[in-house]
């Protein structure tokens, strides 16, 4: 494709969306970072479930949007463009008007520039649940946020305060086990697994939604008549919470990146840490959760932003209030 014909290309896509949902697309609109952004997914099911998961944040829907996602599923070869042979891995093209990315067996994300409009297409094939409970949305918004100030990070963030600190850890590192007990302990909370920061200036912490995931055995923490949005039986039957009506906070300043490790300590520890593992592990699991994860360019715009931070890790002991009790200490006291 050449300059200035990716707009064109996205007229095609949007007649291509219209011939599948001829009676018109399920959508509703959300509030994040101070725009609208209106959803439309061609099947309603998509809608009404991602719909929960994006609890908290719903906005008026006669708002006027700042920008449209579109979600659907089709065979994505048809959205290669003829020179693009069948052995290739990954197809992408960008100008000033737009930016496309088809990846063979897992789905199409594009965005037209031109009219704030973002695309994500699933292949039918490919697991429902990524396309019902988040992932899309998590890859149509690393689209969004970069091309609005905004960068989106895996990662859990929490605050005292005032002062926010991200948690970062791969899967199973106890990150999200930490947050959620942070939530409930009455901590500022932004995030248990996906978080906004700025750009450019002190670094802040924004929330994408407003659910938190936790394991069963935690539940009995929870207030009463905490809506449970679902069950991730793919996840060790984590539960998907509303959890709204705790102490959210629409911004924290980050005042350091925290990594969490599970350990057999009695007491809990928080200690400097060397921040390379620290970042690389973070921008390496952002960047594969978003679908970049063979483009440098991303890398270098997350470690841009986030060389400078100060790092530290916490050796996590099996006592949850522990942990949280010396979070909360740590953050008070020392930053």
């Amino acid at each position: 494709m050449g300059k200035h014909t990716l707009t064109d290309y996205f007229r095609y896509v949007d007649k291509r969306i219209a011939d599948q949902r001829e009676e018109g697309m399920t959508s509703f609109k959300i509030s994040v970072a101070g725009q609208i952004i209106e959803q439309r997914f061609t099947l309603k099911a998509h809608a009404e479930s991602v719909m929960k998961y994006m609890v908290g944040i719903l906005a008026d829907e006669n708002a006027e949007p700042d920008a449209v996602f579109y979600y659907w599923t089709e065979d994505i070869k048809v959205y290669e463009p003829p020179q693009a042979s069948s052995e290739t891995a990954v197809w992408q093209s960008k100008d000033e008007t737009g930016y496309i990315r088809v990846t063979p067996g897992y789905g199409m994300v594009g965005v037209d520039y031109t009219r704030n409009t973002y695309y994500f297409c699933r292949e039918p094939k490919s697991n429902p649940e990524s396309m019902l409970y988040g992932h899309a949305m998590i890859v149509a918004f690393g689209q969004w946020a970069k091309h609005n100030g905004l960068m989106l990070l895996h990662s859990a963030c929490v605050g005292v305060d005032g002062k926010g600190v991200l948690l970062s850890a791969r899967g199973g590192g106890g990150k999200s086990t930490l947050a959620v007990s942070c939530l409930l302990g009455g901590f500022d909370f932004v995030a248990d697994d996906y978080v906004l920061v700025n750009s450019e200036g002190p670094l802040k912490a924004l929330p994408l939604y407003r659910t938190v995931s936790l394991n069963q055995d935690m539940s009995a923490l929870l207030k009463p008549g905490m809506d449970i949005v679902r069950v991730d039986h793919d996840r060790n039957d984590k539960l998907m919470l509303d959890a709204s009506g705790y102490s959210y906070a629409n911004e924290l300043p980050v005042n350091a990146i925290i990594c969490p490790r599970v350990s057999d300590i009695g007491e809990p520890e928080i200690r400097k840490t060397s921040p390379g593992p620290v970042l690389v592990k973070l921008i390496d699991s952002t960047a594969s959760q978003l679908g970049v994860f063979r483009d440098p360019e991303p890398y270098r715009i997350m470690s841009r932003r986030l060389i400078g931070i100060p790092v530290y890790e916490i050796l996590l002991s099996r006592d949850l209030e522990k942990n949280r009790e010396a979070l909360r200490k740590f953050i008070s006291e020392e930053l």
